[in-house]
């Protein structure tokens, strides 16, 4: 059976199938990038008789290819996009899955996989749309574009950030980016925290563990820095807002990178990472004054040294006026559809969305979604949710 020919639910799963197969992790991750399942989402397109797309690829700094597609129908100077990324996160403690990631397992409403809600949710709603145009005679009253794009999970440089480089979008637009939303679908997020991630290096000296005298243990020492600058990020930035989900800025210490083989050995090294989301009202600058003035404190109490780089840095742009168009229209189609009226909100994840505002074009973030389910083992969507968010999406490009 074709896909053009195939039930809702069976072609969700078919698509489903097809594209979470084909691992899309970055480079940085220890991936291959998106390219093949790109590829896969070409031949999709074609099955579905579509060949007016564009394909914007380019070589990243491990000199692999990250790919993006952009498909527009319809014409007029307006369009309303929907920007769905193909890359995802890597599996993790592989032992904590009961599925495998990269299959597609079907059980009743959910579809268990790496990458089918964070962001293949996205993409299969948007094929769907597709489909509909070409199957049941859709014709939106507003052009459609949907934005296939790499790059998300690592901070979009070779990503949306590629493509806005090419001017494919106008400030006219109608920007829509199903990454985030709620069980409900009752929110739309129109502002985002700054992102900074750090990525520290300590260096002490190596030595058999039998004699701590004559070591730095670069393991232990940087834990005592860990604990400290913890502390002081959290007395200093203490302001509330509640527009977003989580009301305060947050500074995780996360990745720890491997530092010696064996048990019997003094790391002389070691590395580890912070994940610090930051409220906008908050400069990063002024954050990375505190990280400074706490090395300089450390450095006097301690014979390691501790350096940093920045893995990534995003000052938060202003947030979406609750005003704007695509806000409006958004709200209108969920209240017709589900009955009930949508709240505006704030995030601390990171998605496209920012790079649109950062240049004045008013971006939203939604869809329906089980909330704490991306980057977690069994990661799933339900198949429910796609159908739904499917007829809103209709209902705004039809109003």
């Amino acid at each position: 059976m074709d896909l053009i020919s195939m039930s809702d639910r069976d072609f969700i799963v078919e698509v489903a199938r097809r594209i979470i197969r084909i691992p899309a992790i970055s480079p940085a991750s220890g991936g291959e990038g998106e390219k093949d399942r790109a590829d896969e989402i070409e031949r999709i397109l074609k099955e579905l008789g579509y060949s007016d797309y564009q394909r914007y690829d380019t070589t990243d700094e491990y000199g692999k290819i990250r790919s993006n597609i952009v498909l527009k129908t319809g014409k007029g100077d307006r369009v309303l996009w929907l920007v769905a990324h193909i890359d995802t996160v890597p599996v993790g403690d592989q032992t904590l899955w009961t599925k495998p990631p990269f299959d597609v397992t079907v059980d009743g409403d959910r579809m268990y996989g790496r990458g089918t809600e964070d962001d293949g949710q996205a993409v299969f709603t948007a094929l769907l749309i597709l489909k509909d145009m070409k199957m049941k005679g859709l014709k939106p009253k507003i052009p459609f574009g949907v934005a296939f794009v790499a790059d998300e999970e690592m901070g979009s440089k070779y990503g949306i950030q590629y493509l806005l480089e090419k001017n494919i979008f106008k400030k006219s637009d109608l920007i829509i980016v199903p990454d985030a939303g709620s069980e409900d679908g009752m929110t739309i997020e129109i502002a985002e925290k700054s992102i900074l991630w750090i990525k520290f290096s300590v260096k002490g000296k190596q030595w058999h563990a039998s004699m701590p005298v004559n070591a730095i243990n670069a393991f232990r020492e940087g834990s005592k820095f860990l604990l400290d600058l913890d502390r002081r990020l959290h007395e200093k930035y203490t302001a509330r807002d509640d527009l977003f989900n989580v009301p305060y800025s947050t500074f995780e210490p996360t990745k720890h990178e491997k530092n010696v083989d064996n048990v019997n050995t003094i790391p002389g090294t070691d590395t580890f990472y912070f994940d610090c989301r930051v409220l906008p009202q908050y400069n990063l600058d002024d954050v990375l004054k505190t990280v400074d003035d706490a090395i300089a404190e450390f450095h006097k109490q301690s014979p390691a040294r501790i350096t940093y780089d920045l893995v990534q840095k995003e000052q938060a742009p202003k947030k979406t006026p609750e005003d704007s168009e695509v806000v409006k229209r958004l709200m209108d189609s969920i209240k017709r559809k589900r009955g009930k009226t949508p709240r505006a909100i704030g995030i601390g994840g990171g998605t496209c969305a920012a790079f649109f505002r950062r240049l004045d074009m008013p971006a939203v973030v939604w869809f329906t979604t089980i909330e704490e389910n991306a980057h977690r083992p069994d990661e799933f969507c339900l198949i429910s949710h796609i159908l739904m968010d499917r007829d809103v999406l209709e209902d705004v490009l039809s109003s």
